[in-house]
């Protein structure tokens, strides 16, 4: 006796699989080459993603990549952010708090910036720009759900995969054992 798995209704439509390859091959042509540092500024609004969920994501994009945190007013979250990063994305959306000039100097310390249209600046600060402005901003009880949205696309706009599957990482298991400090003896 076997079990098939009953196929959802869009799984059957050759188009959902053509639209998910093309998303995919979507994500690989917006990665940055040569990352090495990521900066996250995170928005005030509500995030979807925690922080360690967040950095799980970029690591599936960017394996070598050491990510930091930031919030609205410019404060750590976590480790300091080196002065120099190889890549922002500024989740901030528009009407959040941030002193004036912080999109300017989060541009001069990174190599490449993605982030969302807010404020005057960003649109020709930044390399790629997600325009939220399309989306329905007139119901705010759905104010997670558009934060989900944006979040989303600006992590796509990056070349970050919203779901868990990215290329795998190299297996460390031999070399993480040599790595570690040797036993003190009692």
């Amino acid at each position: 006796m076997t079990l098939h798995r009953m196929a959802r209704p869009e799984e059957q439509d050759p188009a959902f699989y053509l639209s998910a390859l093309e998303g995919t091959q979507r994500l690989r042509d917006q990665r940055v080459p040569g990352v090495r540092t990521v900066l996250v500024v995170l928005s005030s609004r509500g995030m979807v993603y925690d922080m360690e969920s967040l950095r799980q994501h970029i690591l599936l994009a960017y394996p070598d990549a050491a990510v930091f945190f930031r919030n609205t007013a410019g404060k750590a979250q976590g480790a300091p952010s080196p002065k120099q990063v190889d890549l922002l994305l500024d989740f901030t959306g528009p009407g959040q708090r941030q002193w004036f000039l912080f999109p300017r100097k989060l541009r001069k310390m990174a190599r490449f910036a993605v982030g969302r249209n807010a404020g005057i600046f960003r649109a020709r600060l930044y390399d790629r720009i997600f325009d939220e402005n399309a989306l329905d901003q007139s119901d705010p009880a759905q104010i997670l759900d558009r934060e989900r949205k944006v979040q989303t696309e600006v992590l796509a706009l990056a070349g970050v995969p919203r779901v868990p599957a990215g290329n795998p990482t190299a297996d460390r298991a031999k070399t993480i054992a040599l790595e570690l400090p040797p036993l003190a003896a009692h």
